[in-house]
């Protein structure tokens, strides 16, 4: 069977690991045995960059003079990697610049971003310098991010029982902490995408401890008040002042969970939960900002170690030098019977007259001349100029191992010219470059790790309020733009943290990429404003142009919103009629006349309509008392009618009443008869 088959046949048969405190203990100390020469190591480097002497009998009994280059040099790397805080950047994805409320939400979240920079003091601005200067000197340099709510208790008052205690969320941070290297522990990997768990120690006192952990005793866990080190390596305090514990939070990928550990309390976990922030690649760490390494082993080797052999020359060739320094004094013989001549020269001892038994005749000797024979200095000064230039040469050849040019150390020939500089400095800076690529790729990771934990943990209220978009132009669009930030797909696709001005000269860019805009505008403004007097219909689509321009712009960012609404407003005063040219002052004139014309016909008209009204008025009045007399007329006839018809009416019944009474008299005498 081949060895790859046993391996896989092995690792068929074994069962899965049990992620219990003993499983993380024999993790903890495998990762430990990895680590423990690159900490011993580190250990060494700061001594060195601290200029403590070695503690060993050779280098007390040699009391050799160093020459700290290494100090120096890292002074300059560490102003040239972090003379500025990072300036976060959230842009949108491709500058799109009609989508406004992914650019409110860049806005937004860079604000948010921007608070763990507000002073020199804050946080996040010391643990990054903090990690910069570990990256240089120890090798390694690390932060961790935690999720910080403020909650307070509220009471309210209850009728039917005791006061109601509620929590109620006051505010929301994410707190930076710096992580020492030595405390920063991970699985043993080759390369960072290999590594199955990080962890971090802390070191808990007696009340921490309680707060963290109620249900576990204080005394089943070991306090002390030093850290262990060998002799001759101790770079921390010697006493803690109380004592403390030591912690191992680990956060595992492969599980998801996060456990706490004791290496004292190996009975069980002291703590476990499921994935408490939701950050995109699990850690709360980036990946570290580490030394030398290759994909063979993630264990870096610090700068100073792959440069210690010139290092180490320089302190020779200055030792050597200080002894030749110190050699080069007044120094000479004289005849002992002459004893007076001893006091040729005069002062603290640093100058030796040293007399000589069986002088000849100081007279027969020439005199002063003959009776006195000095010390070579010329010698000595020849070989002390050749060691000077030595040390110049390895300090060349160090500068040029590290990457540090003369333009940055502002040492340069005094007849060279601007353009030798300018390529001094840009062939010799681009090892430097390559690290600062690196220190701002960490930092461009750190602040997506804090953006992922301000998006899946902050309320939309909190993050309304601590960015102050309110009080902006775009103030209007706080709300979709933090239900945008809340969003995991529209927080990965259209908008993307980047990390700018690590160095000096970003200052110089941003007001460079500032002056480039202005004057970019300005030279559109005056090309297109011809078309524009002749067509200003056009001026829309050549807002939008400049629009689609400024979005690239980082230092437009802000004034976007205002940019937006200044386009609105123009659009619409293009898009109203424009007014009528001012009329001819004789037309104006003859309009005039005409108007009076009209006026005055007018006057006339209505002069003659109101005659016709009243004429119309005593016509209607004549009317109506012709009507009048008319209708009484008929109304005296139609009563002399009406008197007559009933007058006649009566004649005619009493005529019929007589006929009718007749008729019955006769009937009876018919009847009788």
């Amino acid at each position: 069977m081949s060895e790859s088959e046993l391996g896989s046949a092995t690792e068929s048969n074994t069962e899965p690991p049990k992620y219990d405190a003993p499983y993380w203990l024999q993790e903890l100390i495998v990762a430990e045995d990895e680590l423990k020469s690159f900490w011993s190591a580190a250990r060494k480097v700061i001594r060195r960059y601290m200029d403590q002497n070695d503690t060993s009998v050779q280098a007390l009994a040699s009391k050799v003079d160093r020459f700290n280059v290494f100090w120096s040099n890292v002074g300059v790397l560490k102003a040239s990697l972090y003379a500025n805080p990072p300036k976060p950047l959230v842009k949108r994805d491709f500058d799109d610049y009609m989508d406004d409320e992914a650019r409110v939400a860049g806005v937004m979240m860079e604000r948010l971003l921007n608070q763990g920079f507000e002073t020199p003091e804050s946080d996040m601005n010391v643990a990054f310098r903090h990690t910069v200067e570990d990256r240089l000197v120890p090798g390694m340099g690390q932060l961790w991010f935690r999720y910080c709510p403020e909650i307070e208790i509220q009471e309210f008052s209850s009728e039917f029982g005791p006061p109601i205690q509620v929590e109620q969320l006051v505010n929301e941070v994410v707190a930076t902490d710096y992580l020492y290297w030595e405390d920063y522990w991970f699985s043993p990997a080759r390369t960072e995408a290999e590594v199955r768990w990080k962890a971090r120690r802390v070191w808990m006192d007696r009340e921490e401890f309680t707060g963290r952990f109620p249900k576990c005793s204080p005394s089943h866990v070991t306090w002390v008040k030093r850290t262990p080190q060998k002799q001759g390596e101790r770079v921390t305090p010697k006493d803690m002042g109380i004592q403390k514990t030591e912690i191992f939070e680990i956060w595992c990928k492969t599980t998801k969970h996060v456990y706490w550990v004791s290496r004292s309390y190996e009975d069980k976990l002291l703590d476990e939960c499921a994935d408490p922030l939701g950050i995109e690649s699990f850690f709360p760490c980036p990946p570290p900002l580490i030394g030398t390494h290759t994909t063979s082993n993630l264990v870096p080797r610090s700068d100073y170690a792959m440069t210690q052999t010139q290092y180490r020359r320089l302190d020779v060739l200055a030792m050597r030098i200080g002894m030749l320094e110190q050699a080069i004094q007044a120094s000479g013989v004289y005849d002992k019977s002459n004893s007076e001549l001893s006091q040729l020269l005069p002062g603290d001892g640093s100058n030796k007259m040293i007399p000589v038994d069986s002088w000849a005749l100081f007279a027969e000797k020439g005199g002063l001349k003959g009776a006195v024979d000095w010390f070579p200095l010329e010698t000595i000064a020849n070989a002390l100029d050749k060691l000077r230039q030595l040390f110049q040469d390895a300090k060349l050849e160090l500068y040029e191992l590290t990457g540090i040019s003369d333009i940055m150390r502002g040492a340069t020939a005094p007849r060279e010219t601007a353009t030798a500089q300018t390529l001094k400095a840009q062939y010799s800076s681009v090892r430097l470059q390559y690290l600062q690529n690196e220190v701002a790729q960490f930092f461009q990771n750190a602040l997506r790790i804090k953006a992922d934990i301000i998006a899946n943990n902050f309320q939309p209220e909190t993050i309304i309020k601590n960015s102050l978009i309110e009080y902006t132009p775009d103030g209007e669009l706080a709300v979709p733009a933090a239900e945008l930030i809340k969003s995991e797909w529209n927080r990965c696709y259209r908008i993307t943290v980047h990390a700018d001005q690590l160095a000096i000269p970003d200052y110089n860019a941003e007001r460079g990429a500032r002056i480039e805009f202005i004057s970019a505008m300005g030279q559109f403004v005056s090309q297109v404003w011809p078309m524009l007097e002749q067509n200003p219909s056009s001026g829309i689509f050549f807002l939008q142009v400049l629009q689609w321009g400024i979005a690239s712009f980082r230092s437009a960012a802000t004034i976007e919103g205002v940019f937006d609404k200044a386009i609105l407003a123009i659009t619409h005063q293009i898009q109203q009629p424009a007014p009528p040219p001012p009329p001819d002052p004789a037309l104006i004139k003859a309009q005039a006349e005409v108007g009076a014309k009209k006026q005055t016909a007018m006057i006339e008209a209505q002069e003659a309509q109101q005659e016709l009204v009243l004429r119309g008025k005593e016509h209607q009045q004549e009317m109506a008392a012709h009507a009048q007399k008319t209708n009484a007329e008929v109304a005296s006839i139609f009563a002399k009618t009406k008197a007559t018809i009933q007058s006649q009416k009566a004649i005619s019944a009493a005529k019929i009443a007589e006929t009718k009474r007749q008729n019955r008299v006769k009937m009876r005498a018919k009847s009788d008869g």
